[in-house]
């Protein structure tokens, strides 16, 4: 009990450090946004969170076979509610303890950033004027922010939206999202992060069922709870994946559970917020089989198409920014910066990525044994081939690494912050040093964790046949 008791000590004590650090960042933040605060608030609450997870590993080393038992016989009331709401176990219940604080700090930290202003992205801009252009009847599919038909809507949201010429790429569940938040709280991002909130709670709650499936440390939620991608990106810059996220990983949970069929609706759902999903298809094929992979297919095009419906109807031009998107967005990549700053034009570049990609998915696909694995692999491959990678796509891997903190993928979630050099100066541009900080460590420890992954992989096995003999 003394190690809990210093466990809990220290989630707190880092806990109140962190809130610190927030509320230094929403006094000095101001409205315009600064960006090398945020940078270095988000540097500083990085290693908190690090330090703190490396301190509760060290103590919960020692046997806890006694401490359950005593633990258990005098549950909290909290700890008994959670224990049904996760249908835990009773006798694990003691396990919820450590988890359910950082989660408890998790919120608080969410919380604390509503009033923060976006710093350095200003989608939100774009998200609200697209829940507001919804509201009034228009379909923001085809009718771009600069069209004249919007000409009486045009106020200071409309100076702030970014690609005026451009009608939207955000898919109908985004969309309803945005309309959402508009009608709760009309052209104030506070709307969003009051949806944001309540998904993020569910993501954490059903991160615990995962990690707790997974056989893996509960106190692995910090991971994503405490995780400085997570609140910037969602609770200052109020980015639209966390929506996506939720359901992508209610989908492989319930892959992992084999309810195919529910996993069907949730991964559409996943799909129609942010189209990232789509790159984990190939993996359904092996896990339901032909059969049960074909009504899958069915039932997302089914739903996929009744959702797009109210936006095509009589007009068919719906994902043409996306396509302009997909051809013509670049930033922060790896190999394809490589590739095409020295052996290739920009689109044959684009396209052996796309390949390149196209078959580690197929590869990761027939030969995966662990699907949440699966997906995590493909995920780090869209990492390496992508042509665009801004802070906020980090959150879909940030959300499954809890199971398998990689070196690799926790080095990127820190380095990924030197990116904002490109919004801090005058003229938004690509620092080739800034490539080299992210990417090298990446490389590098990625393959330490692919050697350290196979040598645990031996020794599980030698520990298997050992017990069988």
């Amino acid at each position: 009990m003394d190690n809990q008791k210093s466990i809990t000590t220290f989630v707190f004590t880092a806990g109140f450090l962190m809130e610190i650090f927030f509320l230094v960042f929403i006094d000095f933040n101001g409205r315009s946004g600064n960006i090398p605060l945020y940078m270095f608030i988000y540097f500083e609450t990085f290693l908190v969170m690090l330090v703190t997870l490396y301190f509760i590993k060290k103590l919960n080393k020692d046997k806890q076979g006694e401490e359950v038992v005593r633990v258990s016989e005098k549950d909290n009331w909290y700890l008994r509610l959670f224990v049904k709401i996760l249908s835990f176990p009773k006798a694990d219940a003691s396990k919820l303890a450590t988890p359910l604080v950082i989660i408890s700090f998790g919120l608080i930290f969410r919380l604390t950033l509503f009033p923060a202003t976006n710093t350095t992205s200003h989608d939100v801009n774009r998200y609200i004027w697209e829940g507001k252009v919804l509201s009034n009847g228009y379909n923001p599919f085809t009718v771009a922010p600069q069209d004249s038909q919007l000409v009486k809507y045009r106020d200071k949201l409309y100076e702030d939206v970014t690609f005026k010429n451009m009608a939207t790429i955000y898919p109908p569940v985004a969309q309803a999202t945005f309309l959402s938040a508009y009608l709760l709280k009309g052209e104030s991002p506070i709307g969003l992060k009051i949806i944001y909130f309540l998904f993020d709670l569910m993501i954490m709650l059903l991160l615990l069922k995962f990690l707790y499936l997974k056989r893996v440390d509960l106190n692995n939620i910090i991971l994503y709870a405490w995780m400085p991608v997570v609140l910037f990106e969602y609770f200052v810059n109020v980015h639209i994946d966390l929506i996506g996220i939720f359901f992508m990983l209610l989908f492989i949970y319930l892959m992992e559970k084999d309810k195919v069929y529910i996993a069907a609706v949730f991964f559409s759902l996943a799909f129609l917020s942010k189209m990232y999903p789509i790159i984990l298809f190939p993996l359904i094929i092996k896990k339901a089989g032909l059969k049960k992979a074909f009504y899958f297919l069915l039932m997302f095009l089914t739903i996929t198409i009744c959702f797009y419906m109210p936006f095509i109807y009589k007009d068919y031009s719906v994902f043409t920014s996306l396509f302009t998107y997909l051809k013509k967005w670049e930033f922060n990549s790896s190999i394809y910066y490589l590739l095409k700053n020295n052996y290739l034009d920009p689109e044959s570049s684009r396209l052996l990525c796309a390949g390149l990609f196209i078959v580690s998915v197929s590869i990761i696909s027939f030969f995966y044994k662990n699907f949440t694995k699966g997906a995590y692999a493909i995920f780090i491959m869209l990492i390496i081939f992508s042509t665009t990678l801004y802070p906020w796509y980090l959150g879909w891997i940030a959300s499954i690494n809890p199971m398998f903190n990689f070196y690799s993928v926790s080095s990127l979630l820190f380095t990924i912050n030197f990116s904002n050099f490109s919004p801090l100066s005058n003229v938004w541009k690509e620092y080739f040093f800034v490539l080299m900080i992210e990417y090298i460590p990446f490389f590098i420890l990625l393959i330490i964790d692919v050697i350290m992954m196979w040598k645990k992989k031996g020794v599980e096995a030698n520990i298997k046949n050992n017990n069988v003999s």
